[in-house]
Parts: C-alpha cells; structure tokens; sequence
C-alpha cells in the first residue's frame, strides 16, 4: 500500500529529535562533569531536614485538631491536639543542634530561627489540654507555623544545592552519557516504528472514508426525498439526484457551488417563493446556536403537495468553514391522500357508534314511554285516575328527556349555547328524587340532597337535569352488584380565584381530573356533587375521559357523549367539571356552577311540569294552513289548532298545500309549515310564494333540524319564528302568537 504523503515530515521529526537526544545525553555528560567536582552530603543538614519536616507537621496537626476539636467537639480531635502538643515539648530538646545548621548553611535566617525558638518555649509551658490553651495560643501555633514555612524553604533550596554538589562529585560521568546514548538510539528506532505505522493508518483511514463517501452517497441517491447541502456561504456541496425530480426542476440544474439564491428564486409558485429568505438563515448561522428546523408544506411546481425542511449544522470545534445547512424536500401527496381516507374512515366509524349509541338510548325511552302508556290503558277505571296520571307523568317525562337528549346533541355537534335561566337545585332534587329510584334501579340507594339552603343557579333547566342524569347512569354501571349514590349540594364562596386542583383530597380520592384549569374566578358558587361508591376510574379512562365517543361499554351500548355534553354545559355556564376518583373508594363527579346574579329578584325556573292548555291570544278565529309530510305530527299540530278554535287546513306538500290555498275561501292568516317538504316546493319556497299572495300572513317553520338558539334560515320570510322538533301544545302557541305579534308589527 502507499505511503501517506505527510512521510517526509515525520522523518524530519525522527532527525529533529535524534538532535534532542544528542543534545540531551551531551548536557548530562557535562552535569555529570560538574557534580563529581562537589563533596559529600552533610549528614547534619539531613537530620536538620528531618528535624524541621517533623516539626513542622507537628504544628500543623497542633492547628488543625484544634479546630476541628473547635467544628464539632469530638474527643478525637481534643487527643489528637494533646498529642501534638506534647509532640512539640519533647522536640525543643533538639532545637540548639537545628539552630547550628542553619547558621552555618547561611545569614538571614537569625529572625526566623529566633521566632521558632520563642514559640516552642512557650508551647513547652503550656498543658496538653486542648481546653486550656491560652488566649493568644492560636497565634503562637500561626506564628510557628508562619515561620517553619520559611525555613522549609530555604532549607529545601539547600537541599538542592548540596544535590547538586553531590551530583557533581560522584562517578557517574560515564555511566551517564552511556545512558543517554543508548536512550537516544532507542528512542530512534521507537519513533520511525511509529511513524511507519501511523503512515499506514492514515492511508487506511484515507481509503474509508473514500468509501464511505461512496456508501453515503448511493444511500442519499436511494431516498425519495430530496437532500440538498448548503455551506454557510449559501453554496452548495452536496445535493441527490430525486431533489430535482421531487421540486419539478431539470436533473442539470443542480451543480456544485449553486448560489442557494438562485435556487429561491426558481421555485416560485403563483409569485410566492417557496423557500425561504438566505438573510434568515444566514442570521440563524450567525448567532451559531441549534435552531429548530423549519418547516413548511407546499405546493410545488409539478402541482404536488410539498413538506420542505431546513436544519442547521455546525462543526464540533465551532469553526466557521464548517457550519451549513441542509434542505430536504419530500413529495407528500400519498401521504396527504392517505390521512385524508383515513380521516373519512374515523368519522364513518364515530358516526355509526353514534348511531347504535343514540339508538340504544332511544330505544330505552320508548321503553318507558310505550311501557307507561299501556299502563296507563290497564288503569282506565276512575278509581285509578291518580295512579294513571302517575303513569302519564313518567311517559310524559321520558319524551321530555328524549327532546333534550336530541337538542343536546344537536348544540353539542353545532357547538351552539343556550340561555341559562335561575334555577333552584330544591325543584331539582325533588324531582330526581323519584325519578332515579326507577332510573338506577333497586340494587343502588339512592340519596338526594335536601337543596332547600342553596342558592339558585344560572343554567338551562333541561340540560342541568340531562347532565345530572347522565352522570347518575355513569355511576349505576360503575356499580354493577350495587351500591350508594348521593347527589348533594353546598354553596361556596372564593374571595380570590381558586384552582379547583389544589382543594383538599376528600375521601381518599386523590386521582383528579378537571374540564379547564384556568382557576376559577372569584366569587359565590355552588358545587353540585355526583358520589358513587362504585370501583373508581383507571388513569387512562381519566385521561380520555372528556373526549367525544370515549366510551368503556360495549359496542352499542352507549354514545361515548355522556361526559362530553355534561363538559359542553359546563363551558356554556362558564363554570368547571372536577372529577375525582381513588381505587376503590369510588369517583366524585362536581359541577360547579356560578351563583344566579341578582337571584333574589329574578324569578325563579322550576323544573317542566306538564304542559296546560293554553289559549290563543286572538280573539278571533284565523285561517290556518298546516302543512306537513308526517300525517301524525300533522293530525297533532291541526287537532291543537282547532281545539284553540281556529280554521285549520291542512295539506301533505308543497304542491297540494298551493293548491289548498287556492281553493280556500278568503286569506290566509298563518302558515304553519316544516322546512323540509317533498317534492319542488320546500318551506321556504311555499312560504314566500303564499307571501307574496296573502301580505298579512304569519309564518312558523317546524323542523327537527332546529334548536332554540338556531338563527333564521336563508330565504325565510321576515317575521317568521321557528318552532324546533320535537314541540308541546304550549311551544307551538307561544310560536304562533309570537309570529302574528312579528307580522303585525311589519
């Protein structure tokens, strides 16, 4: 294999050093020359050496054990002191031969040694009792200690001396320079084996990463997505062959050294660029911090659906020729395509859960609707009267829950609010009372609060009752071999914004979860509390529990809307949903729900009775004009008009409705029509084309498609109201009265 081209340089380093070596061995020769002229060492000096080292380290563990003995009072510390101490006493006996030393080896030390001596008189005086030490004994051992530094220092540049001077005059000149030239000959040959060595490593490593080059190419060239790599100068390096074909360009306009400018400048799409501006990147390069990449999807050229990406690099030593940036381009259109089928296939999926789900609950109301009127047939004897009414109450109730379940859907898949009304939680608990005790079932007890000291609220009646319910029927299942249910009330009052999270855990119940963080605002309050003793929720259900169609029953028997709408009406009555649950103490469920302002001259809402029959508010008989698809909801609306004593006609379309209207004798007076009709004429057309005949005529459009806060629909004549499906006797007269009030003031 060949040689790596730096060889020459290595073996000018093999000559350099042979020279160091040389030079080497030729100054030792002449130190060896220099220390065989001195004498021998001075034992005296050597035992003043001793002397002074132990000395000294006596004062230092003097110093230290005393105050350590000091920090922490350890008898340890107070021994180690006497220790020293004493240490110190005994060696003032050899201090005179010490003091001779020293005077001979040189002047200037007279201040030093005399310090030392003052010192050990004084610590030879003194007890070995680290408790007795006198007032200045810790500047006598500093002063001690101060001055055995300098003497170690001088006597350690002594010490060198004399080394030198016994190096001098040993015989060690020959062996020395023997030494020094076998070193330098080993040394040698040591250095050109390495050399050689690191020669052919270099030429290995070389030809890796040639291929590894190689490697890293063919693996750019493999990808489907485009890779392009700029340097900081925006020019470019690097770049594989799909980029040209994922951004739509030609497979030669890529070259080494391309101005990343250039390139912006081609990819223009409707006069938009869709790269970004190189003052940005070069001003993210600048600053030589990781930025996260950029990202952006777009459409291309060639009309496909693009994601570019822009990453900055930089070299591990942070040098400037070395930092860049790399732009990746992927054709995403199969990608897009995919997630929108699938998206497609989670709503077909939602939608047919919803639909078993909304079934199921329906097909439990027309139970006790359809159940409680063939009861209420049995007991036809007027002996039975009350508890026949009882009967129609519940059948009556259960349509009532069936309409609210419908409407709240509806408000919940259109996101639309109600008006909240005051409310007293005494109607409610009343009300629930008997209710829940047929609803659970006789395996729960039920408790309800007495609610009679709460103050009212502000909340939809209907949804208030809906979600009370929901989470009734939550915990009934929660507890399958039975149970307690208590639903109770107290008022609470925040003089500061609260976070609901941080109350006390009550119950052992310390797994919580809540609708909105946000604290809660300040104020009066009532917390409206669902307790089951059931077996608590895992952390998962607590993690997905407010999520639309989340459901932990089976397939078809429920919606998976049960939490989702009591969190819809809590955001609509701005107030919270704090759910708390703990293994098997069960789960708490609280709404809090804000004070009614003003409550105490607002009237108050009660729950829905059963409707009375209400009169019209004219005195005269009107014309009216029915028209609807459904021969049952028709045969309803005409028998309640003409019990109110009005004309009613009636009609099954549009089509037939024009041609009743042409045939009847005199105006019409009302037009009461659904929205949706069979056949070329709809609700909106009729209504304007009998309008424009009849100029006095009110209108009320009927639909189940309609909640009370829908707006007016396109087209709809001016004046007209809108009466939502399913409608009581009183709904529909309030929403004629209120169209012929509408249509005379017009």
């Amino acid at each position: 294999m060949a040689r790596h081209p730096a060889r020459r340089a290595h073996i000018l380093a093999l000559i350099g050093a042979g020279l160091l070596i040389v030079t080497f061995g030729t100054m030792g020769i002449e130190l060896g020359n220099e220390m065989a002229r001195h004498g021998d060492l001075d034992r005296q000096s050597t035992a003043a050496g001793s002397y002074l080292r132990n000395l000294h380290h006596a004062t230092s563990e003097a110093r230290i054990c005393y105050y350590g003995w000091l920090a922490r009072k350890q008898p340890a510390d107070a021994t180690c002191y006497a220790r020293a101490v004493t240490q110190l006493a005994e060696d003032r006996s050899g201090y005179t031969a010490f003091r001779i030393v020293h005077e001979r080896e040189g002047v200037g030390r007279a201040e030093p040694l005399k310090a030392v001596e003052e010192a050990l008189q004084q610590i030879a005086s003194w007890k070995p009792d680290v408790t007795a030490i006198p007032t200045a004994g810790e500047q006598v051992l500093t002063r001690l200690d101060d001055n055995l530094s300098v003497l170690s220092r001088v006597s350690t540049l002594d010490q060198a001396d004399r080394v030198a001077n016994m190096l001098r005059n040993t015989s060690w000149q020959r062996r020395l320079g023997l030494l020094g030239i076998l070193t330098g000959v080993l040394s040698l040959i040591s250095a050109g084996w390495v050399l050689d060595r690191s020669s052919l490593a270099a030429a290995r490593a070389e030809a890796s990463s040639r291929d590894l080059a190689l490697r890293l190419r063919a693996t750019l060239d493999s990808l489907s997505l485009g890779v392009a790599v700029f340097g900081a100068d925006g020019r470019l390096w690097h770049w594989n062959e799909q980029l040209a074909t994922v951004l739509g360009l030609e497979k030669d306009f890529f070259k080494f050294g391309l101005p990343y400018d250039a390139l912006s400048s081609t990819l223009v799409v409707g006069g938009v660029p869709l790269l970004e501006p190189f003052d940005h990147i070069e001003a993210s390069l600048s600053l030589g911090e990781q930025a996260p990449p950029v990202v952006v999807e777009c459409k291309g050229m060639n009309g496909a659906d693009l994601e570019l990406c822009r990453t900055l690099f930089f070299a591990p030593d942070g040098a400037a020729g070395r930092r860049g940036f790399v732009l990746t381009a992927a054709d995403i259109s199969l990608r897009l395509r995919s997630e929108r089928a699938l998206g497609e296939a989670q709503k077909l999926r939602a939608l047919g859960q919803l639909t078993a789900g909304i079934a199921h609950d329906f097909k439990n109301l027309l139970t006790v609707i359809l159940g409680n009127l063939e009861l209420a047939a049995d007991h036809d004897q007027p002996e039975h009267v009350e508890q026949r009414q009882e009967y129609l109450s519940a059948a009556t109730h259960a349509g009532r829950r069936s309409e609210a379940l419908t409407g709240q859907l509806l408000s919940f898949m259109r996101r639309q609010s109600t008006t909240p009304d005051s409310l007293s939680l005494s109607d409610l608990f009343s009300f629930l009372g008997g209710l829940l005790g047929r609803i659970i079932g006789p395996r729960i007890v039920v408790e309800c609060g007495d609610g009679s000291d709460i103050w009212t609220v502000r909340a939809d009646p209907a949804q208030l009752e809906s979600a009370v319910l929901n989470l009734a029927i939550n915990a009934r299942d929660a507890m399958p071999t039975g149970g307690r249910l208590r639903i109770v009330a107290r008022n609470v009052t925040f003089s500061v914004n609260a976070d609901l999270m941080s109350l006390p855990v009550e119950g052992g119940r310390n797994r919580r979860v809540i609708s909105d963080p946000t604290p809660l605002p300040a104020g009066d309050w009532v917390r409206l509390d669902v307790i089951d003793s059931g077996s608590g929720m895992t952390d998962e259900v607590l993690h997905h529990l407010f999520e639309p169609f989340f459901t932990t029953k089976e397939e078809g028997a429920g919606t998976g809307l049960g939490m989702a709408m009591v969190l819809a009406f809590s955001q609509q009555v701005k107030g919270r949903v704090v759910v708390a649950t703990g293994g098997a103490r069960g789960t708490e469920v609280s709404l809090w729900l804000p004070r009614a302002v003003d409550c105490m001259d607002m009237p108050e809402v009660a729950l829905p009775r059963p409707a009375q029959a209400v009169a019209c508010p004219e005195s005269r008989q009107l014309q009216v004009l029915v028209v609807e698809d459904d021969a049952a909801i028709r045969d309803i609306v005409v028998t309640i008009l003409s019990m109110a004593g009005h004309r009613v006609l009636e009609a099954g379309d549009g089509e037939q409705a024009f041609d009743v209207a042409a045939a009847a004798e005199g105006k019409l007076d009302l037009l009461v029509t659904d929205l949706q009709l069979p056949g070329p004429l709809d609700g909106i057309t009729l209504s304007r084309v009998l309008a424009g005949r009849y100029q006095d005529m009110a209108v009320v459009y009927m639909s189940g498609d309609l909640t009370p806060d829908s707006p007016s629909p396109p087209g709809a004549v001016e004046g007209a109201r809108l009466l939502a499906k399913p409608f009581r006797r009183d709904g529909l007269m309030q929403a004629v009265t209120s169209a012929l009030g509408a249509r005379a003031d017009v």
